[in-house]
């Protein structure tokens, strides 16, 4: 079983270790399992980890077991690596899935709804809500709950528990597992058990952007982004805003009323 580097530290970007055992896939795609690492296996709605052992390309990290395999672009022929973390991508991640415990919590507080299920994706991050929240001004609440608790910069903690302690931290949600429970707080605001890489503050997360809600049966799907892809995300809506309002020569606030007038003629 390899020692997990990511979580004692998810800041960890560079480690050496040594080569336990050489596999392969049915494909024939080369991979190795260490003796330590600080390569994150795709779990619990958050992607893998990459980088590169020994300059070799680490395409893809998953958990078999209690092995974690780095698999390779090419084989490794030497026992002992010098492991490289993509540094831009794992805080993304973690800007991401700390984001998600925080707006989590929001509705939690605010609206007695629980998040049922979590995705990170490339370009944006999905919760599903246990009911229908659909109101402009209740996700507008939830929005500016969880971007204040970013402003309050807590300090974020993860710890291990014991099964005894469980039932008196109050957690958001029960832990799936009955040992080595992984226990991530936000100060004085979320208390979750959780495998992920997350920020050491919340004001690292930056803010947190909701894009859209959609019903789903009796759920709610939220799609929001965080960070630095909360940024990109305002620079890109605002600049084709800004386009938009210049091809219909008036001002950015009159443009929902220009596009309404323009499709009025195209239907006389």
């Amino acid at each position: 079983m390899s020692r997990t580097l990511y979580h004692l530290d998810a800041y960890c970007r560079e480690f050496d270790a040594s080569v336990t055992r050489s596999v392969q896939n049915a494909s024939g795609v080369a991979g190795v399992i260490l003796d330590r690492t600080a390569f994150y296996p795709a779990s619990g709605g958050q992607p893998n980890d990459l980088g590169t052992l020994n300059d070799v390309k680490v395409v893809d990290v998953t958990e078999v077991g209690q092995e974690i395999v780095h698999w390779l672009e090419q084989p490794l022929t030497e026992t002992r690596v010098h492991g490289q973390i993509d540094w831009t991508r794992r805080f993304d991640h973690m800007q991401q899935h700390t984001g998600q415990h925080i707006l989590s919590q929001a509705f939690l507080e605010l609206f007695n709804a629980q998040t049922v299920s979590f995705h990170l994706g490339p370009e944006s991050c999905t919760i599903d809500l246990d009911r229908v929240i659909l109101e402009p001004e209740r996700l507008d609440q939830a929005e500016d709950r969880a971007n204040a608790v970013i402003v309050a910069d807590r300090p974020i903690v993860a710890r291990f528990v014991s099964a005894d302690e469980v039932s008196t931290l109050g957690l958001r949600k029960a832990p799936t597992v009955d040992e080595d429970i992984r226990i991530v707080e936000v100060e004085g605001f979320d208390r979750s058990p959780c495998g992920g890489t997350h920020c050491a503050r919340s004001g690292e997360v930056g803010q947190i952007a909701l894009r859209c809600a959609e019903r789903r049966g009796h759920e709610t799907r939220i799609e929001f982004v965080c960070g630095w892809r909360a940024l990109r995300d305002h620079r890109r809506k605002t600049r084709a805003l800004h386009e938009m309002a210049q091809s219909f020569s008036v001002q950015e606030r009159d443009l929902p009323a220009a596009v309404q007038r323009q499709i009025g003629r195209a239907h006389v």
